[in-house]
């Protein structure tokens, strides 16, 4: 069997492939449409296909379990976006051991399986379960890493992973830890996405309900500046490092309600609940990292970004029946 160091690393850029895994959620469908428009040939692996998808992309179905030889195949000699997670943030641990199984350990048999292989990683962790609570700064990628849920010990337990492999066997890749994306395509009602939730739901005149006093802080980035950064981490950001990819500005539920009155003009309902322990109190990213290292800054305004959104959810609200 050949060692890795027979291979020579090739520089990201010279990849004229890209596949995504988990090509058919919110971030995959935005991610894409960007890397068709840069030229790539480009693989979307799922377990169902969407419409949504670029026409030119090679569609590949099935259970990211499997290891199919034809999606091995597909990641030689290619840009490989790992997106998949089989589970959400959460405060239970019933399905901790499969989410274990199905995310960490699948993962592991990837790596193996393409050790010796020329591609590069880009591996989509986690903005704010990796870290935790924390003292209220805008954090950093040295912040230490402390998840209060099993969704982000396994995201960085993979992290772990990727830079074990680096270390042993020279595999290329980087780490992406992305704040609260919205925008076009992200679905208002699988339990993720609090900006679109919350504008579908007034857009409809429908009860909006927030878990706790609204105070809890979030980094929200607009899925366009998002989407920017993650190819700025996969093309320029330098082999093994990790990478916020945020705004630096927080913003609580509560304004995030006023800024949505203000900017639709509308009158949301909105009914408090009972908090959740899965909920950090206040997460913000540093981005002055990925900043220095590729020129990548995010664009979009929260006023302009939800706008945008609200608009897009106005055209598309037959998407979601």
């Amino acid at each position: 069997m050949k060692n890795r160091k027979d291979f020579v690393m090739i520089p990201p850029t010279s990849y004229k492939k890209a596949v995504i895994l988990g090509a058919a959620g919110f971030i995959g469908i935005n991610l894409s449409h960007a890397l068709a428009q840069k030229g790539y040939k480009l693989i979307c692996f799922d377990q169902v296909t969407t419409p949504h998808w670029p026409q030119k992309a090679t569609p590949i179905t099935g259970d990211f379990a499997t290891l199919s030889a034809e999606l091995l195949q597909e990641l030689d000699h290619a840009l490989v976006f790992h997106l998949i997670s089989s589970s959400r943030p959460s405060p239970f641990t019933i399905g901790a051991a499969d989410e274990v199984s199905r995310d960490l350990v699948t993962t592991i048999r990837y790596l193996e399986e393409t050790r010796i292989r020329n591609l590069r990683w880009v591996f989509l962790s986690s903005g704010g379960t990796v870290y935790g609570q924390n003292n209220g700064k805008t954090i950093t990628e040295s912040e230490p890493t402390n998840p209060i849920c099993s969704y982000g010990v396994v995201k960085l337990a993979i992290e772990k992973y990727f830079a074990l492999y680096q270390k042993l066997h020279g595999i290329d890749y980087v780490t992406v830890r992305l704040s609260n994306p919205y925008g076009p395509w992200q679905h208002p009602l699988r339990g993720q996405g609090v900006i679109s939730t919350m504008l579908y739901k007034a857009l409809r005149n429908e009860l909006i309900e927030i878990w706790g006093d609204g105070s809890n802080v979030r980094d929200y980035i607009y899925i366009t500046d998002a989407v920017h950064g993650v190819l700025n981490a996969a093309m320029i950001g330098k082999s093994g490092e990790t990478y916020n990819i945020g705004t630096a500005f927080g913003l609580s539920i509560n304004q995030l309600i006023e800024i949505m009155k203000k900017t639709l003009n509308i009158k949301p309902v909105v009914r408090y609940c009972a908090a959740r322990s899965v909920d950090v109190n206040r997460n913000v990213l540093n981005f002055m990292k990925i900043s220095a290292h590729t020129g990548w800054k995010p664009e979009t305004s929260i006023d302009e970004g939800m706008a945008m959104t609200a608009s897009w959810l106005n055209q598309n609200f037959e998407f979601f029946k």
